[in-house]
């Protein structure tokens, strides 16, 4: 009985020490970072203030594959997951950031070059799908 409770005693010190290396702290960290990239990955979509169509997000892998601003699709997109925010960009200088507002809620704000040749912004509650 000593032996095996001398074999625990150790066990749990060794685990205890483990998680206070900075390997463990560093994998734990990257299993967090992945964790948040999960959660943006998905089709996000919702209705656009400046002009009432469509702005939809997808991404895959914590990158930005697609992206219709105010119902125009933007062409060559880019971006990438951090935390809590998603950037985005497109060939046009079109400029966007999603923030999480919730489990599978996020704000949108993009701003750029309107149809019209002068600057425009414009905002949208978006839902995960």
């Amino acid at each position: 009985m000593r032996k095996f409770i001398t074999t625990l005693v150790l066990s749990v010190a060794s685990l205890a020490l483990m998680s206070t290396t900075p390997a463990f702290a560093q994998a734990k960290a990257t299993q967090a970072k992945t964790s948040k990239a999960n959660a943006w990955d998905g089709t996000w979509s919702g209705t656009s203030s400046g002009g009432g169509r469509k702005t939809t997000v997808k991404i895959s892998n914590g990158k930005v594959t697609f992206w219709t601003n105010n119902g125009f699709p933007r062409p060559k997109v880019t971006g990438s997951v951090s935390g809590n925010t998603v950037k985005l960009d497109d060939n046009n200088g079109w400029k966007g950031t999603m923030t999480m507002q919730g489990e599978g809620k996020a704000k949108i704000s993009a701003a750029g070059i309107g149809n019209n040749g002068k600057p425009a912004q414009n905002s949208a509650l978006l839902r995960k799908h």
